[in-house]
């Protein structure tokens, strides 16, 4: 299942961002989060990026990482000094991993634009604020998941006491 949304999600990059995966044509590139069940292959071809678990493919580079790198890349941390810290190990084609990662974070895509066509204005405006407020989350958090999973834990078991609805009257 994760293998699915994941190609999904970076598919939906690649169609309605301004990403163009042209330099990386016919590459394989193998992701591990390490301390994580992840490990996929990324097949680049066809102006698409399949997502496989088959690691029986040779990769062209192998990029292994732990999630908390993985969400300071989507931060904006350099690449080059993730590399210097050895919070990032690649073999193979560094120059295919760069790649890799600008293309995604060249990405621009306007959320609340896509979602008004579904589901009109209004509600898109209400995600797309909730969407800010998860990325400032994960901005001001060293381990994005662990915050939101403590923030919906809050929220359901003491929604009074939580922050999103803490009432000033009472």
């Amino acid at each position: 299942m994760q293998h699915f949304v994941l190609e999904q999600a970076l598919n939906f990059l690649i169609q309605n961002g301004s990403v163009n995966i042209k330099p990386l044509e016919s590459k394989v590139i193998r992701f591990t989060l390490i301390d994580s069940l992840l490990e996929v292959n990324f097949i680049c071809t066809n102006n698409r990026i399949f997502v496989t678990s088959d690691l029986s493919t040779p990769s062209d580079v192998d990029i292994k990482l732990k999630p908390g790198v993985f969400f300071a890349l989507f931060k904006g941390e350099d690449l080059t000094e993730l590399l210097r810290q050895d919070k990032i190990h690649i073999h193979g084609d560094v120059k295919t991993a760069q790649l890799l990662v600008d293309l995604l974070s060249e990405a621009d895509i306007d959320l609340e634009e896509l979602i008004s066509h579904h589901t009109g204005d209004i509600i898109a405006h209400e995600i797309g604020k909730t969407a800010k407020k998860f990325k400032q989350i994960a901005k001001t958090s060293p381990n994005p998941i662990d915050a939101l999973k403590d923030g919906l834990s809050e929220l359901l078991i003491s929604p009074k006491v939580s922050k999103q609805y803490a009432n000033k009257n009472h």
